[in-house]
């Protein structure tokens, strides 16, 4: 961030043409580790940056340990220079990290499984609510005030709480008044999708319980939030927070590279550029 090559990066994402400033400028505010760089870029003979990749970084906790994440968005290269995409990944591929790639162009998974890069697939379902006006269950209550969430969440939630709290994304947790020891924490962000506003749930603290109960609480979190569409990408369909039997639903594939993933590691989506 203080480096001198910042605001010529800032610059540079400005004025290429082949992605929106404002797409890549706000998942550059996603910045989780200050000391870790928020992407690397190169230059030409002149000194002039003619290539961009962001990363974001974090630290995730796993059996007491603590490893480092990071996360590729935003690869940019001018097309007189692409030969040399590939420099881009240099700094990475050495280093004891995992490295993911969420939203990789088709021509970049050649590169990326060139570096050893696994491709896999993860899945994204969309869910509506055709009913929106249907009363919602007073049983459960949805919380956004922060002083209830922190008080209510333990360490490890409050941790990732931390990480969003300055972010602007919608920060919940749902309790049922019978058994107010039970929470469930959600991220979620708000996204357009075809012109349709999306609540994009990219955590979810237990998606066991979330699946369960989700018709007893759909319509309270539709209401809060004032959306009818739900989205969420999962890797595994053990881990999908909606039921299988929703009627009005749609679930793509597509193709996400990962290297270096730690054994029996539960995949997400947290610390991404997937979450816009």
């Amino acid at each position: 961030l203080n480096s001198k090559f910042y605001s010529e990066t800032i610059n540079y994402l400005q004025k290429q043409k082949y992605l929106k400033f404002p797409s890549i400028n706000k998942v550059l505010e996603n910045s989780f580790i200050s000391d870790y760089p928020l992407g690397y870029v190169i230059t030409n003979e002149n000194k002039t940056i003619v290539g961009f990749m962001g990363t974001i970084y974090s630290k995730r906790n796993f059996n007491n340990q603590e490893y480092i994440y990071c996360n590729i968005h935003s690869w940019i290269v001018d097309e007189t220079y692409r030969i040399n995409s590939f420099l881009l990944l240099t700094p990475l591929i050495n280093q004891n990290i995992t490295l993911t790639a969420f939203t990789p162009v088709k021509s970049l998974i050649g590169l990326l499984e060139k570096f050893d890069f696994k491709t896999i697939k993860i899945k994204h379902k969309i869910v509506y609510l055709f009913n929106f006006f249907i009363s919602k269950n007073n049983d459960y209550i949805v919380e956004k005030d922060s002083a209830v969430i922190k008080k209510t969440i333990n360490q490890t939630d409050f941790k990732i709480y931390e990480n969003y709290y300055k972010l602007p994304y919608e920060k919940f947790i749902i309790t049922n008044k019978t058994d107010s020891s039970k929470y469930i924490f959600v991220i979620a962000s708000r996204v357009k999708k075809k012109g349709l506003n999306v609540l994009n749930l990219f955590y979810i603290s237990n998606s066991a319980e979330f699946k369960e109960n989700w018709d007893k609480f759909k319509f309270n979190i539709s209401k809060e939030f004032k959306v009818n569409f739900f989205s969420q990408y999962f890797f595994d369909d053990i881990h999908s927070a909606f039921p299988d039997n929703i009627f009005l639903s749609k679930t793509k594939e597509k193709h996400v590279c990962i290297k270096n993933i730690l054994s029996n590691i539960n995949l997400d989506i947290l610390y991404s550029d997937l979450i816009e």
